[in-house]
């Protein structure tokens, strides 16, 4: 009678211990998902940071790139805005070498065509024209000058160029501007550009 009593006793011992054993068992599969969920959102957390990283480049680079617009319109920046105080017309300024005996010497000449006057700054264009043939060739892209110092004169801020523009009032007319002359650019150096087309300032 003991002897079955013993077994009965040792066979409830070991399946109870079995049972324990499949207990730790399912608490230990429960911890490494705990711990790749950690895993897991700790990835994210990178990935989000790389995200915003990405994010701030492009930021950065929306910038340069509105910088560059500043460049592309050719105006310096940080130059406070000046209002012209000369009165300029758009339309073609051309060499006054073409008045008088001159014009049989000159084989070309040069003009510069103004346009999209504002009150702070104006466009041109620079073309060599050939004088027998009067065919024109563009030899400065069109830009934009700004009007500096006391706005009696202009300036281009290039790349490769710096333009200054003075206008001279040789036929009387200021402010309204009949003369040009343009520096810092070699083949108008040294000579006047005219306006003769202005109503009320017309001359030949």
């Amino acid at each position: 009678m003991k002897s079955k009593f013993l077994k009965k006793e040792i066979n409830l011992v070991v399946l109870s211990l079995l049972f324990s054993n499949i207990l730790a068992g399912c608490s230990i599969n429960t911890t490494p998902t705990d711990s790749n969920n950690k895993k897991n959102s700790s990835i994210s957390q990178n990935k989000k940071k790389e995200i915003s990283k990405d994010s701030s480049k492009e930021v950065d680079s929306t910038e340069k790139s509105g910088k560059d617009k500043n460049y592309k319109s050719n105006i310096s920046p940080g130059t406070d805005k000046v209002k012209g105080k000369v009165k300029l017309y758009k339309g073609t300024y051309f060499d006054d070498r073409r008045f008088g005996d001159n014009i049989l010497t000159l084989k070309n000449y040069c003009e510069v065509v103004i346009s999209n006057v504002t009150d702070t700054s104006f466009d041109f264009t620079i073309y060599e024209v050939d004088e027998k043939t009067e065919k024109k060739k563009v030899i400065f892209l069109t830009n934009t000058a700004i009007f500096t110092g006391d706005g009696t004169k202009a300036a281009f801020y290039g790349k490769n160029y710096t333009l200054h523009f003075t206008f001279p009032n040789h036929h009387g007319a200021f402010p309204v501007v009949t003369d040009m002359e343009v520096s810092g650019f070699e083949p108008l150096k040294g000579k006047t550009y005219v306006n003769n087309g202005i109503p009320g300032h017309e001359f030949s």
